[in-house]
């Protein structure tokens, strides 16, 4: 028995060909490069539950950081201290209402920072994401708080 030898034909090219111009396809396709433009932003969140005096340490151009990871999340435009209140239960009326607690504070924050858009997410500096009713932990020179993104103001 003789073995038998192998040839390559045209149609052995043609399919190799077709096989490579899918795979170059589906590699343009799934690893697009988007162009990330960065926008300025500013938003506004609140730190709770302070004790009194604490918006008085906040300072405009203070540079804000994350408190967990250390990611940038912008610069100081604008502080306003306002009481602290807390849902409690009226026992009388069975009802709830907000109540204001003596020798606390919540300091409302805004901050300008540049933002890339990806997905639908904003990230300062392509880290921190800023999302409105999500919980951060902030701290600038002397103070760290903690509280909620109130909300986001898109400019231009």
């Amino acid at each position: 028995m003789g073995k038998k030898k192998f040839k390559i034909n045209v149609f052995d090219i043609v399919i190799v060909a077709v096989v490579l111009v899918v795979a170059v396809i589906g590699y343009k396709f799934t690893h697009k490069e988007v162009a990330v433009e960065t926008k300025t932003i500013q938003y506004t969140f609140e730190l709770t539950d302070n004790p009194e005096g604490f918006a008085d340490l906040i300072s405009v151009g203070d540079e804000i950081t994350d408190n967990i990871k250390n990611y940038y999340m912008g610069k100081v435009v604008k502080v306003e201290k306002v009481p602290f209140t807390k849902l409690i239960q009226d026992v009388e009326t069975g009802t709830y209402k907000e109540a204001e607690v003596s020798g606390r504070e919540t300091a409302i924050v805004t901050v300008e920072a540049p933002v890339t858009e990806n997905g639908g997410n904003l990230n300062v500096n392509g880290y921190f994401l800023v999302k409105a009713g999500l919980e951060i932990a902030a701290k600038g020179p002397g103070y760290a708080g903690r509280g909620f993104i109130l909300s986001i103001d898109r400019q231009g």
